[in-house]
């Protein structure tokens, strides 16, 4: 899956805030909308990103995901459970891993 840059579709910087997203996603909606553009399969297409766009950075969680993992933003979820995953299979083995080193230790003594 190829990288979309949601930021560059709506021409605002990643420090965007919601008005700004807001503006730029309505002035690109009014260019490109279907209504003004009947029969134009580019305006068509730009329309689509710029909604895509506008529903990925104009919600909060969305946005917090988009700028964390990229094109793997709808997979956030799932990576960050993962993650967690690992983590807590790296300290289960870490804790046995010390309890045999004291075990042989005791063993040793």
């Amino acid at each position: 899956m190829e990288f979309i840059d949601y930021y560059q579709i709506l021409g605002v910087p990643k420090t965007a805030v919601d008005a700004d997203i807001k503006s730029a996603y309505r002035k690109l909606a009014r260019k490109y909308h279907p209504d003004l553009n009947p029969n134009n399969k580019e305006a068509e297409k730009k329309f689509k990103e710029a909604n895509e766009a506008n529903e990925v950075l104009s919600d909060p969680d969305k946005r917090k995901k988009y700028d964390k993992y990229g094109k793997d933003w709808q997979h956030a979820d799932e990576i960050e459970k993962n993650r967690q995953q690992q983590s807590q299979n790296q300290r289960q083995s870490g804790r046995r891993q010390s309890s045999e080193n004291f075990a042989g230790v005791i063993g040793f003594l």
